[in-house]
């Protein structure tokens, strides 16, 4: 199923209108509101993807990076003497500057990855002040058609008496 050019390019403009209005909490409420409720279901699946945060990925490594280096520095002084160990520390600390190297020649460099993730508590404010209008007009839907279907129940009786 293909979507029209036009569909589209409205939904493109829509989301970056959003996007630009997230810092503003009640602007981006009162646009949000103003939206149907197909719109807000487009705008939450859209926006509410599994995306992980880069940032944090990239700190693990470095940690876990910096622990295993130090420990083999320090295994490396003890027991510096054997030969086996010199060789297994002369290879660690190669690939330890390869994967330093690695990072800073990166296509992506930490700046972008910095800026995706702020773009990514963006979006989670927009799905979640979504989620809270969705809820409420789902709500809303359902006290509708319970009272639809209560005053059909009751025209059901009072055509029954008469």
């Amino acid at each position: 199923m293909k979507t029209p050019k036009t569909e589209l390019d409205n939904f493109t403009k829509l989301l970056t209108g959003l996007i630009k209005q997230s810092d503003d909490v009640e602007a981006l409420c009162y646009a949000l509101n103003r939206l149907t409720l197909e719109e807000l279901e487009k705008v939450k699946t859209y926006l509410s993807g599994s995306a992980t945060s880069v940032i944090s990925i990239r700190q693990r490594e470095i940690v876990i990076g910096t622990f295993l280096s130090g420990m083999l520095i320090f295994l490396f002084n003890m027991y510096q003497s054997n030969l086996i160990v010199f060789f297994f520390w002369v290879l660690f600390s190669v690939t330890c500057v390869l994967e330093f190297l690695r990072l800073l020649l990166a296509k992506k460099p930490i700046h972008r990855h910095i800026s995706l993730a702020f773009d990514r508590t963006k979006y989670d404010c927009i799905v979640s002040i979504t989620d809270i209008i969705l809820s409420k007009r789902y709500e809303n839907e359902l006290q509708k058609t319970i009272e639809k279907f209560n005053l059909s129940e009751d025209m059901e009786s009072l055509k029954d008496t008469l």
